[in-house]
């Protein structure tokens, strides 16, 4: 008896743990993270979220197939238009279909693919996948 008492008194000692809460989106955060490279002209970090190859469109399509031609690139590719589209994007609202995410509106922005996969525990990884400057 006095071991049923103790390890009832153990149970209710535990916390309570509430219901699970749904998973919080993460995509915000991620553009808010864009945002800040685009405003910082943060070349290494836009470099390093580049899913290669991306296309990229301007005046003509053509293919960043590496990191070093975007960095040599880089005033071509993120122009003053195209900055100002990423950095007035609401983190919250952006556009999402079986494409990605676009970030930025009309022909400047940059879309996205999250390639984590969070059913076999592997969290979100956004990378950029398409690149629009142009009219």
């Amino acid at each position: 008896m006095r071991h049923a008492a103790l390890v009832l008194a153990l149970l209710l000692a535990l916390p309570v743990r509430p219901a699970l809460a749904e998973p919080l989106d993460p995509t915000p955060p991620f553009i808010i993270e864009l945002q800040n490279a685009i405003r910082n002209d943060d070349k290494g970090w836009l470099a390093d979220h580049l899913h290669l190859p991306v296309n990229f469109f301007n005046k003509t399509k053509q293919v960043i197939s590496s990191k070093d031609w975007f960095l040599k690139n880089y005033a071509t590719v993120i122009g003053p238009e195209l900055k100002a589209n990423i950095l007035k994007q609401d983190p919250e609202t952006y556009f999402k279909n079986y494409q990605g995410v676009m970030v930025g509106d009309g022909g400047r922005n940059i879309w996205l693919d999250d390639f984590g996969d969070e059913g076999a525990g592997v969290p979100a990884r956004f990378e950029i996948i398409t690149i629009n400057n142009s009219d």
